[in-house]
């Protein structure tokens, strides 16, 4: 009997423990500590503050307010909880009270769908939440931060977006009027409905400082075309389809204006994903925007249109429409240096990038732009494919959100949250800025004069640097420049004569049979 009690003793108490473990690291409020512990790492003792919403002015004032912690004595950091896309948004924020300055945030929690997830989880758009003087409310902007408090928005998701900066405007509120005894304007916790409204059945067309809306009613009003297209996306899938709705050239004519007096357009879609027009595609092509498909009005979740681009591959077509950029101005490229990839980012840390199941070595586009000289921000990052595919993006999208996958299927190929398998441009064969090309040698002996040098296969140097943006005149000579920082000048005449060859991990050139320079690094224009 005495044994039967032991052991109804122990396993009662083996049950509690397990359950107490259980709870414990299942507890948010243990794993919160431990995040608000990795925000002040120097802090000696942290203690949450529950009943911190308790308090009269805050609770009517800064409704998303739920708990807050002290640290080492001082209350510094907040969780609070905004409306976003498809439910709360928990977020920490964390404040510096010796500069009164943002030191950052953590989303603790979320029911986003994994589009919107993917961006305001990301360290691209969280970065963008620190060092920030607490002085004022932040502000959400659409392109570009003009003041220390503007947050630019993630593209396409504008709802999350601003739920999370009501989280953290709520949080600066609540710090103020704690620490400071500043009332501070009342904070919703909810984004308004007008912006619910034009999220999902409004688009803009942007010009300048202008701005035209159009919500899917309008859009109903303009001379329509139906037309029967082929969506071809690069994994080689066809779609027919009868898509109808106006073009856009027809609606800027409505309005007064004329697409041809722009150099581009830029095509954003609410979930993220974004396609640059130049003009010469705008001249050959129909840009119609899409209200009705096989004859059915757009789901919800699919408006408040779709482009299609008549003649163009699926990278150029945009579902979910949020914004229409018009560019009046693109900085011409003027390529005066090509790099060899390899080289140039042997020496940056690879981020094994999960893309749809696979896990590969990826560079971030971001660290690459670094390394540049100079970087036009008015200027387009071009990707260009071994298939012929050319595909423009804004320089401030690439270097926030971008990587290149070297590994893998179809590498190398552009990735990022918001890109579907099927709209990248894989099978690169070159990049670049306004400035600066990089190449990809064994993607670019596909679409290059070659020649058998020692056995080896030599791509013509005249064609890789025609082919990567790069011209010339008579006058101009160009140098070599290796690894180590060697260099060696050629005349124009060497430079139509040369061969790139690549040996294993080292990239050579050769002047006709001759071997002019071992682990070439770049060329350069002079």
């Amino acid at each position: 009997m005495m044994k039967n009690r032991k052991f109804y003793l122990i396993f009662i108490i083996i049950i509690v423990a397990v359950v107490g473990m259980f709870f414990f690291f299942n507890n948010p409020e243990t794993e919160e500590e431990l995040k608000v512990k990795a925000l002040y790492p120097q802090a000696k003792k942290v203690n949450i503050i529950k009943d911190i919403s308790d308090d009269l002015f805050i609770s009517l004032n800064f409704p998303a307010v739920k708990r807050a912690y002290e640290v080492d004595g001082e209350i510094k950091a907040y969780v609070v909880s905004c409306i976003g896309y498809s439910g709360p948004i928990d977020v920490l924020v964390a404040i510096d009270s010796e500069s009164d300055e943002l030191i950052g945030i953590d989303i603790l929690d979320h029911e986003e769908s994994l589009d919107y997830a993917e961006h305001i989880e990301s360290d691209w758009f969280l970065e963008r939440f620190r060092n920030i003087v607490i002085d004022k409310y932040l502000n959400l902007v659409v392109l570009d931060k003009e003041n220390p408090e503007d947050i630019i928005q993630v593209t396409g998701a504008t709802i999350s977006s601003q739920a999370v900066v009501n989280a953290v405007n709520a949080a600066i509120g609540a710090y103020q009027y704690n620490i400071n005894n500043v009332k501070m304007e009342k904070v919703p916790d909810v984004v308004p409905q007008e912006m619910w409204q034009q999220d999902t059945n409004s688009f803009a067309i942007n010009w300048g400082d202008k701005s035209l809306r159009i919500d899917t009613d309008k859009i109903k009003e303009y001379e329509q075309v139906t037309k029967e297209v082929v969506l071809i996306n690069t994994t080689g899938t066809e779609t027919t389809m009868k898509v109808k709705g106006p073009t856009l050239r027809h609606v800027l004519e409505t309005e007064g204006m004329d697409l041809s007096d722009y150099e581009g357009v830029g095509i954003t879609g609410r979930d993220g994903y974004y396609t640059m027009i130049d003009r010469e595609k705008l001249e050959t092509n129909d840009l119609i925007l899409s209200w009705e498909v096989n004859g059915k009005v757009l789901k919800e979740d699919e408006k408040p249109v779709r482009l299609a681009v008549t003649n163009e591959l699926g990278p150029y077509w945009v579902k979910m429409v949020s914004n229409i950029d018009l560019y009046s101005e693109i900085s011409p490229k003027d390529i005066d240096k090509v790099h060899m990839f390899e080289s140039l980012t042997e020496d940056i840390e690879p981020y094994y990038y999960e893309y749809y199941g696979n896990k590969d070595k990826s560079i971030e586009v971001g660290q690459i732009l670094r390394k540049f000289d100079a970087v036009d921000e008015k200027g387009f990052f071009t990707m260009a494919a071994s298939d012929g595919l050319i595909k423009n993006e804004t320089i401030s999208l690439v270097r926030q959100r971008y990587f290149i996958k070297v590994e893998g299927e179809n590498a190398p190929m552009n990735i990022a949250p918001n890109f579907k398998l099927g709209m990248n441009v894989k099978n690169m064969t070159h990049f670049s800025t306004t400035k600066d090309a990089v190449i990809f040698p064994e993607k670019m002996a596909e679409v290059v004069r070659t020649k058998g040098i020692n056995g080896m296969e030599g791509l013509l140097l005249e064609d890789v640097l025609l082919t990567a943006g790069m011209r010339w005149t008579e006058e101009n000579q160009f140098v070599l420049i290796s690894k180590d920082d060697s260099k060696r000048e050629i005349s124009l005449e060497e430079m139509l004569n040369s061969y790139i060859i690549k040996d294993g991990n080292q990239i050579i050139l050769y002047h006709k049979e001759k071997e002019l320079i071992k682990d070439l690094l770049r060329i350069e224009k002079k």
